[in-house]
Order: C-alpha cells, then sequence, then structure tokens
C-alpha cells in the first residue's frame, strides 16, 4: 500500500512538474510574441511610420493609423507588465517606451494645431520631436533574450529607429547621421531578402513577396543620395517629400504574405 501511495506521489509530481514547465513555456511565448507585436506596431506601415507621414503629410488617415497602431503597442506593453518573464531591468525598457509613446500620440494633435497655424514643416517637425534614444535602445534590450526569423528581422531593420524612421527624419532634419543610419538598416534588409532567395522551399507568391519588399527597400535606399542633393539645393521639405514618395502598399503586402 506504501509502496502504491509513493508511486502515486511520484505521478502527482511529475504532472506538477510539467504543468509548471509547461505554463512557463507558454509564458515565455507569450512575452515573445507581445515584442513581436510592438515591433511590428510602431514600426514599418504603422505607428511612428504614420506619425511621420501626419508631420509631413497632414492626412486625417495617418492620424487614425497611428493612434489605432500606438493603442496596440500600449497594449502589448500592459502585457509585458504583467508577464513572470520580464524581468526588473526589462519592466525599465517597458516604461520607456511607453513614456515614448504617449509623447507621440500627444504629439498627433499638437500637429494639427500647427499646422492649421501654417507653420513650415521643419518647424512643425522640431515642436513634436521626440529623443527616441533610450527607447530604441529598450526595444532592442527587450529582443535579446530570444532568436527571430529573417522575416522578424526584416520588420525590426525597417520600423522603429531604423530603416523608414531613419529615412523620415533624414528628409526632415537634414542630419547626415539619419542618412548613414538609414543606410545602413536598408542594407540590412536587402542582406536578409537574399538569405531568403537561397530557400528552395518558398512557393511562387513567397518569391514574389520578397521582391517586392526588395524593390520598396531598395527605392528608399536610392533616395536617399537625392534628398542630400535636394537638401544641398535648399529645397522645402514638402517638396522634397512629393519627390521621393514611395508607395510602400507592394512591401506591406509582402510582409503581410511572409507573415502568413
Amino acid at each position: 500500500m506504501r509502496y502504491q501511495t509513493s508511486r502515486w506521489m511520484l505521478c502527482l509530481l511529475t504532472l506538477l512538474l510539467w504543468l509548471t514547465a509547461l505554463g512557463t513555456v507558454q509564458a515565455a511565448s507569450a512575452a515573445r510574441e507581445n515584442v513581436a507585436t510592438l515591433v511590428r506596431s510602431l514600426g514599418y506601415g504603422a505607428g511612428i511610420h504614420n506619425f511621420k507621414n501626419f508631420v509631413l503629410r497632414g492626412r486625417e488617415d495617418d492620424y487614425d493609423a497611428a493612434k489605432k497602431a500606438f493603442d496596440i503597442a500600449l497594449g502589448s506593453l500592459k502585457q509585458l507588465e504583467n508577464s513572470p518573464e520580464i524581468t526588473h531591468e526589462e519592466q525599465t525598457a517597458v516604461t520607456v517606451i511607453k513614456i515614448m509613446i504617449d509623447a507621440y500620440d500627444s504629439g498627433l494633435d499638437l500637429v494639427i494645431r500647427l499646422r492649421d497655424k501654417g507653420w513650415r514643416l521643419e518647424d512643425v517637425d522640431h515642436s513634436v520631436t521626440v529623443d527616441d534614444t533610450r527607447a530604441i535602445a529598450a526595444l532592442a534590450q527587450l529582443r535579446e533574450k530570444w532568436e527571430w526569423s529573417d522575416l522578424e528581422q526584416i520588420e525590426y531593420q525597417l520600423g522603429y529607429g531604423m530603416g523608414i524612421h531613419n529615412f523620415k527624419n533624414y528628409l526632415l532634419r537634414q542630419d547626415e547621421r539619419y542618412y548613414t543610419l538609414a543606410l545602413e538598416n536598408f542594407l540590412a534588409v536587402e542582406s536578409l531578402l537574399a538569405n531568403q532567395y537561397s530557400n528552395t522551399s518558398l512557393d511562387s507568391a513567397q518569391r514574389t513577396a520578397l521582391e517586392q519588399i526588395g524593390r520598396v527597400s531598395q527605392s528608399y535606399r536610392n533616395y536617399l543620395p537625392l534628398i542630400e542633393r535636394f537638401h544641398a539645393q535648399q529645397h522645402p521639405v514638402r517638396q522634397i517629400d512629393l519627390a521621393v514618395k514611395i508607395n510602400d502598399r507592394p512591401a506591406l503586402e509582402g510582409l503581410s504574405v511572409l507573415a502568413r
């Protein structure tokens, strides 16, 4: 009888250990997914991208898209705050990113007021400038504990603090630092795409998606020297933006295809 009881207790202990391990794995998976969602909602075709477009163009669609993306990002941060997988240092990173999002979110309404007053785009941008230094580092910190696929790395390299963000900042601010950073990001994207092209298991739709992303990334990269020339000729930001405006839809559709 004692042997049967011991056996039963051992089975129960094994089950409890298994459930605990399963819960840990599920929590880690949820935390990773929230970080991926955070990158996506802040990045290319989403929060900061639409914020910059709203500064440049004042379109209601960009305002609404930025607001919606910021809400999604804040939801992911809330989940991360409650995750047992997030360390004390990472909790600090979460707070830093939240402060950044709140600053951009508040800036949207200021952009409306300043554009209504007829301010130059350069002055509007200066008035809503957010120091991204700590938040960019915080996002990198949240990502560093996990491995990321080429697709996720492409999204990251195009997103917040990276390719498109640096491209828009260079257009608005004439700071050569953004030229250099954007160039590095777009070259990283093209390297990741080249790595995927070698994958023989891709179907035709996936290869087309990669080509779409590559063409758009290359268009951004190729426009950097043109922006530099326009800056040297002292063209207004509004004119430069019209000259280098790129249709992002093919790349965003390509990312969606690959995500599926």
